[in-house]
């Protein structure tokens, strides 16, 4: 049973990517920060150890998203003052440090924080002219789709081996996004990269609600709680699309 999650998360972030691809970095990054992947996690951790864990997996992870935002704020403005590498090292290290503090606070707190930080992070993002981007290559479907898998397995063997709280802080690490803004930088410059950010940031209201829902409902709905939780991802989703910068393209373009 657990072989399908590590099957379907590849496949998902494989349209993914096509989104990317026809409408530019930004609208990568905010659909790469969609909780596809997670919630493919919360799956396989409640086939394999039960819906408390599971819910107790994606409370770790809304905790943790305070975490996420820091590391899109960080990574992006030290990418488009001091390069690639400066920039994931920094942001990488924000979100460890993050981590040990949110995980230290209460609960409702660590919440509280999350929801603050979304509501002024967009702001706080460098800007630029988003321009059209280069063509995209079968090595970034491929870097994307395996990030995915990477995902699923660590939630799920983290869960077995350290509980559910390591599993969610190890889940709710921007993995598809890095992945999508490293890709981005390398073949379109750190403008790119910087769009591919502000998509996660904005896009993390959607993962906070599907944690939040299924944080609460999967003890007493068990599975059906995945669904409930992506209900509120896609309301969430209606309201942040909205400002998503799009990059139109021709078909020459994705080829």
């Amino acid at each position: 049973m657990l072989l399908i999650p590590l099957v379907l998360a590849p496949a998902v972030m494989a349209v993914a990517t096509v989104i990317e691809r026809r409408l530019g970095p930004s609208a990568g990054g905010w659909v790469g920060a969609l909780p596809v992947a997670f919630a493919v996690a919360v799956l396989a951790v409640t086939l394999d150890a039960g819906p408390e864990t599971a819910a107790s997996m994606a409370l770790s992870a809304a905790v943790h998203v305070p975490a996420q935002v820091a590391l899109g704020l960080v990574f992006a403005h030290v990418l488009a003052r001091r390069g690639l590498i400066r920039g994931a090292v920094c942001g990488a290290v924000t979100y460890l440090v993050c981590s040990l503090l949110v995980g230290q606070a209460p609960t409702v707190l660590a919440v509280a924080v999350a929801v603050a930080a979304l509501w002024f992070a967009p702001r706080l993002m460098p800007g630029g002219r988003l321009r059209r981007g280069s063509p995209r290559h079968w090595s970034a479907t491929a870097l994307t789709c395996l990030s995915a898998v990477v995902i699923v397995a660590a939630a799920v063997l983290s869960s077995r081996l350290a509980g559910p709280g390591l599993a969610g802080a190890l889940a709710a690490f921007p993995t598809m996004c890095t992945m999508l803004t490293v890709v981005a930088v390398l073949r379109d410059g750190p403008l790119a990269g910087v769009h591919t950010l502000a998509g996660l940031v904005r896009s993390l209201p959607c993962y906070l609600a599907f944690c939040l829902v299924v944080a609460v409902a999967a003890p007493a709905f068990g599975l059906p709680a995945i669904g409930f939780g992506l209900l509120a991802c896609l309301a969430a989703a209606s309201v942040t699309w909205r400002r998503v910068p799009i990059a139109a393209v021709t078909a020459r373009d994705v080829r």
